[in-house]
């Protein structure tokens, strides 16, 4: 058979021309290469802890090194028991990935077939359309409600034969906004079984409102079409690690694990992830640090005048009127942010809370910026 010469290159898949590439953000690295002093920049854009790994992760995470010449643990199963044991389900109903991200990543290959479509809200996070189109699938947004949460009645409407995945961020990546249990589980039980329900708990352990569900440990929302995500890149402090895990139905956990690599998460991060698992008391601290940073920096952003969300997460969204105006602003003070442009809010920036110290020269630096740039007077965040 004869073969075509006329290409003028590799051929690539029709979904992936024209699809942008991850928008990770603004980093101290980033600015340094631009001829910034590193030393000088505070980067608040990436929701990272900022505190580092537990000591007892990172003394595991050293120990492990020395045998780094030796592949991970097959299937990851000493880290996925001990979270079976930890969150009190089978073993069968856990997965292990490389990140969160990566486990959107497998979600998306294992459910998605060209010409189906994903649910969501916007803002949020982009990682979920971007992999829905990396499978040839699009993504029918609604927006977020006003308090940041996800509007589950308009999602609810845009569920049809096509869905394969409703994607509930909560609390909500930027907006820091939550859906209650009660609104949640009337939402799961609308959805129809074929659909998967992936509730993105990424920043499970900053939400301490009452009404916030605990959707693993609630056995209620125990269903064959429903997946949690969770990480340990936030509130343990291994992002640079990448670990996180996914708790759901024996036969959603079978189809990822399908999918990934049997040796995607490193030993050094499963020996951190592992050894981060006991220790209640250190991430009790970290949580409450979060708590008393969230306050102060939401009052600063009132008082200067960008209208804030009230964050149920390690970060706080905000009215600013130009996404990017603003973060350039800040930057020349030393302070990198995040524009919420990439995930569908030119309006809007994010700013993770982090050590004291970074909080308040944060909010000195808003003092400085307020009247320069902002939201219109009687504009919405959205």
């Amino acid at each position: 058979m004869a073969v075509s010469t006329a290409s003028t290159g590799p051929f690539i898949r029709a979904a992936i021309n024209g699809l942008p590439p991850y928008s990770a953000g603004r980093s101290v690295r980033d600015a340094a290469g631009g001829g910034a002093v590193a030393s000088d920049l505070l980067g608040l854009a990436a929701n990272e802890g900022p505190y580092g790994p537990f000591p007892a992760a990172a003394a595991a995470a050293v120990e492990c090194v020395h045998s780094a010449n030796l592949y991970p643990q097959s299937g990851f199963r000493s880290l996925r028991g001990e979270l079976a044991d930890f969150l009190g389900v089978g073993v069968e109903r856990v997965a292990v990935g490389a990140g969160g991200i990566a486990l959107i990543h497998h979600l998306s290959v294992a459910l998605l077939d060209e010409g189906t479509t994903i649910v969501t809200g916007t803002p949020t996070f982009h990682a979920y359309a971007l992999d829905a189109r990396k499978q040839g699938a699009s993504a029918r947004t609604a927006p977020v409600r006003l308090d940041g949460g996800y509007d589950l009645a308009a999602m609810l409407e845009l569920v049809d034969d096509l869905s394969r995945i409703v994607y509930v961020c909560n609390p909500n990546n930027p907006t820091g906004g939550i859906v209650t249990r009660e609104e949640l589980l009337r939402f799961v039980d609308a959805v129809p079984e074929s659909t998967t329900v992936v509730v993105d708990e990424a920043y499970f352990e900053y939400a301490r409102s009452t009404g916030y569900p605990d959707t693993i440990a609630d056995r209620a929302f125990h269903r064959p079409n429903l997946v949690t995500l969770r990480t340990f890149s936030k509130a343990y402090g291994l992002a640079g690690l990448r670990v996180a895990y996914l708790v759901g139905s024996p036969a959603l956990i079978e189809a990822v694990q399908k999918v990934q690599s049997n040796y995607e998460v490193t030993s050094v991060a499963l020996a951190a992830a592992r050894a981060s698992l006991p220790e209640a008391d250190e991430l009790a601290r970290r949580v409450e640090l979060n708590r008393a940073g969230r306050a102060t920096l939401t009052e600063g952003l009132r008082r200067f005048g960008f209208p804030p969300i009230d964050s149920h997460a390690n970060f706080v969204y905000a009215e600013v009127g130009d996404g990017k105006l603003f973060a350039k602003a800040l930057e020349a003070e030393g302070i990198i942010v995040r524009p919420a442009n990439a995930m569908g809010d030119p309006a809007g920036a994010r700013i993770t809370v982090g050590t004291p110290e970074q909080v308040e020269r944060t909010v000195e630096a808003l003092s400085r910026v307020a009247g320069h740039v902002g939201p219109r007077r009687g504009s919405t965040y959205r």
